[in-house]
């Protein structure tokens, strides 16, 4: 398999992405399969990714399944487990992992939280966590500070992978327990040398999660080569899977270790009340608990057949492309400010711009009200982040730009 920058891509006007000797991907095809991008620009894969209608078919056809038929219906029951595991077999050949190091989660912040849970925290132990943190990746960790006087030490981040390093070398000590990074700035599309930020964990004998809510679906994402001890992703933004379908990687090294916090039926292997004692099963998913909304799990396999069908390395390139062009152009429109990283290397397609110059409240109500160009945008800030996925066509982008053009013109 080539690696990304060795591949020469060509994009067709109709948004046809063609590697040579490779057969031609039709971006359109792919297109005609998610209902939400006929009616507006789908700017936001990185709060939620329209599902293609195959995915919610199943989804669908699922629930239908198990409210009409019942549950525990023998025949349901062994459709449904079959499903489920099916889509624990997805994940993990998704993201390099055996299917026995994950567990399935609802999100990103379910997988954050067993394993922020998960170690004996001590007062004086220390977390470091980057100053670009979602609220799901710095909450956790603030919590433990006020229920058990730990120590969040933040590493700050720069566009400078050299940097990023060295900062963790720095931070790091022999108090640190846990490093938490993110794999992908959520604020800007930074991309972490996550690879080097494990080695330098490591070396100091401290265990690593990462964060991969935007990562996993637009780039390739090997858990093994990274190094990670822990890694949490979820389906509903870059997989374009149903909201309620993540999971969480964790190293067969730490199942066993890691503290088990939430617990019930399902994650036993042998249990006696009697006796007041239970086996957990020695596997990840012996994190997994309780009722699970089991139908969207199908919707997860169906998207994760799309992603594959396409190959991550296609889809990796269209997104570098489209994203890199959109930075150089909006970059020359007064009062606009980028954000994001320009160089494609440490870029991905998140495109963060600040809207300060543009002498507008709410550019972004302004976008969708107006044009139908759905973005995030927070007017208090004055901040808006872009996430330019596969499946968006150049004239989209072209209509973008040119609104923002507008809005520039009206300072």
């Amino acid at each position: 398999m080539r690696p990304v920058g060795e591949m020469d891509l060509f994009l067709t006007p109709a948004g046809r992405i063609m590697y040579p000797g490779d057969n031609l991907t039709d971006v359109q095809a792919l297109r005609e399969q998610i209902p939400a991008l006929d009616g507006c620009v789908y700017l936001n894969c990185g709060t939620f990714g329209p599902v293609p209608s195959q995915s919610t078919d199943e989804v669908v056809r699922l629930l239908r399944l198990i409210e009409s038929d019942g549950p525990f219906n023998p025949d349901v029951n062994e459709t449904v487990h079959k499903v489920y595991e099916t889509a624990r077999e997805s994940m993990s050949r998704f993201v390099g992992a055996s299917s026995d190091e994950i567990a399935l989660t609802r999100n990103v912040s379910d997988g954050i939280n067993i394993v922020a849970t998960g170690f004996d925290w001590e007062p004086g132990d220390e977390v470091i966590i980057t100053d670009q943190e979602h609220p799901s990746g710095a909450l956790p960790w603030i919590n433990l500070s006020r229920r058990y006087g730990i120590k969040v030490r933040m590493l700050p981040l720069t566009h400078n992978q050299d940097e990023t390093v060295a900062s963790l070398e720095d931070l790091i000590n022999p108090k640190t327990k846990l490093v938490f990074l993110s794999h992908v700035s959520t604020r800007t599309g930074y991309r972490l040398p996550a690879k080097r930020l494990c080695d330098v964990s490591h070396a100091n004998g401290v265990p690593i999660m990462l964060d991969g809510a935007h990562a996993v679906g637009q780039m390739a994402v090997d858990v093994k080569d990274l190094g990670c001890d822990f890694y949490a992703g979820c389906g509903h933004k870059w997989i374009l899977a149903p909201q309620g379908s993540g999971f969480l990687y964790i190293d067969r090294e730490w199942i066993d270790k890691l503290k088990l916090t939430w617990l019930g039926w399902g994650m036993t292997e042998e249990y006696d009340l009697p006796s007041l004692s239970f086996e957990s099963v020695s596997e990840a998913r012996r994190f997994e608990y309780a009722t699970m909304n089991w139908a969207h799990f199908g919707g997860l396999v169906k998207s994760i057949g799309v992603a594959e069908e396409l190959g991550i390395e296609n889809t990796e390139a269209r997104i570098s492309e489209l994203a890199t062009n959109l930075k150089q152009r909006l970059s020359d429109i007064p009062g606009i400010e980028i954000e994001s990283p320009m160089e494609p290397e440490i870029s991905t397609g998140l495109v963060a711009l600040s809207t300060a110059g543009l002498n507008h409240e709410a550019p972004g109500k302004w976008l969708w009200d107006e044009h139908r160009i759905l973005v995030a945008h927070n007017a208090e800030n004055q901040w808006m982040r872009l996430a330019v996925a596969h499946f968006l066509l150049e004239e989209e982008l072209d209509r973008f730009v040119e609104c923002m053009t507008e809005l520039s013109e009206d300072r």
